[in-house]
């Protein structure tokens, strides 16, 4: 399978060959320059401003171009070429960089036109253009091709890096690549990155040119297509998120633990013997305490995934997955012992009325009712931890052919949820009928 780009690195060179970029001399970053004395006294300050942020958005239009093409010809193409590494691996960090590129050759030629078109270098009206270009069809062109270069920019960075640790003929072909002076100093870990950075700048540009321009009509032309730049940045946010959190929960998994649940015959251990995180996505992750009782408190690193939620110890580099007792003595009785992983289509969660950083999550499990006290570093990590558990509960509630439908609630279960729907501390007895302090 052969990896091939749209540009080749002659084209690069060509362009840099004649005494400074072609987007230099066509689109130079100091509009004033390109504009007579005449046409510049006779604008209002206002259009002044206008013109010189369209010429920005041409001009940085056509740098990011140009940069994109280095990524394709003295990286992309050589790899290719010269066969450094294994195509699918090409294929892995360049991914559709070819269909990047084609989209960003298209509004540079229509900026050209545009350019052309006016003899006095003063831009009339943008803002059809700029639907053209972010809205409709287009933007969901945009969403799909960017969203999947920039959601796999996370592995494609760290496949590099592993690459140049294990690889020495690639960390060689790096060295003597990013070198070159079409880099501009730039390593490929910062190149790749590039078009992040332009989706990211699209709404400012755009915000900036509304709020120059006079024409009620035009301005509202161009605040539409700002508003599909936002559509589209969100997108690739969203995109670029879960890859990220793709790509944690596969590290996770790779550090967990489960050493404490080999020995057991316990059903409700066996069920967790085969957890993988990877088969589910990551909601939110931080440090929470878990108030076991009065004399014993857990620090954790917990997971919150689209139906459970995962309580975690940290131990050196693993992840350590374990049930805990209420007292030593209970460790053996499945009523008194509480599981790391709790489901979230059977929970409630309440604040803790005498502590505003902790929060109860009651689980109804096959064993009753069980009350987890958990505390929160600061009180916004609360509300946090607090809401997105509930969004999930519900939406994993609201799920039909429900399974996992908790039996109806036994009277102990329903002291359980008066106790934590009040929000108080568990001062006499829990559910299960101990005392826990």
């Amino acid at each position: 399978m052969e990896v091939q780009c749209a540009v080749t690195s002659a084209d690069i060179q060509s362009e840099d060959d004649q005494g400074g970029e072609v987007e230099c001399e066509e689109d130079p970053l100091n509009w004033q320059s390109l504009v007579s004395r005449g046409v510049l006294a006779s604008l209002t300050p206002q259009e002044i401003k206008r013109q010189e942020v369209i010429n920005e958005l041409f001009y940085t239009e056509r740098a990011h171009l140009r940069m994109l093409k280095v990524l394709d010809g003295v990286f992309c193409q050589r790899l290719n070429r010269d066969g450094i590494l294994p195509a699918e691996d090409i294929k892995h960090i360049f991914i559709n960089l070819e269909e990047i590129i084609q989209l960003h050759v298209s509004v540079t030629e229509q900026m050209t036109a545009i350019r052309k078109r006016s003899e006095t270098s003063v831009i009339g009206q943008i803002g059809d253009d700029l639907l053209a270009w972010f809205s409709g069809e287009e933007e969901e062109k945009i969403k799909r091709a960017v969203g999947t270069f920039c959601s796999n920019q996370p592995s494609a960075l760290e496949l590099i890096k592993t690459k140049q640790k294990k690889d020495q003929r690639f960390n060689l072909f790096m060295q003597e690549a990013e070198s070159n002076r079409l880099c501009r100093r730039l390593q490929l870990k910062d190149i790749i990155p590039v078009e992040m950075q332009r989706v990211t700048k699209y709404p400012l540009l755009l915000d900036n040119i509304a709020k120059y321009t006079e024409d009620g009509e035009e301005r509202e032309k161009v605040k539409k297509a700002g508003e599909c730049c936002k559509k589209i940045l969100n997108h690739v946010n969203q995109a670029v998120k879960e890859a990220e959190n793709k790509q944690r929960l596969e590290e996770y998994q790779r550090r967990l633990d489960l050493s404490s649940l080999k020995q057991s015959e316990n059903p409700m251990i066996l069920e967790l013997k085969n957890l993988d995180l990877t088969k589910r996505k990551m909601v939110h992750e931080g440090p929470l305490c878990w108030k076991v009782n009065k004399d014993k408190t857990i620090e954790l690193y917990t997971i919150l995934l689209e139906d459970i939620l995962v309580l975690l110890q940290k131990q050196d580099e693993r992840l350590i997955l374990k049930f805990h007792g209420k007292n030593l003595a209970s460790t053996v009785d499945t009523k008194h012992i509480f599981s790391p992983i709790i489901k979230l289509n059977t929970v409630l969660v309440r604040p803790v009325a005498t502590d505003n950083k902790s929060f109860f999550v009651l689980s109804m499990s096959e064993n009753g009712a069980q009350i987890y006290e958990l505390m929160a570093q600061t009180v916004s990590d609360q509300r946090t931890w607090q809401c997105l558990i509930t969004q999930r509960a519900e939406a994993m509630k609201a799920k039909p052919h429900n399974s996992d439908t908790p039996p109806a609630q036994s009277d102990a279960e329903r002291d359980a949820i008066e106790i934590i729907n009040r929000g108080m501390p568990r001062t006499s007895k829990d559910p299960n009928g101990t005392s826990s302090g």
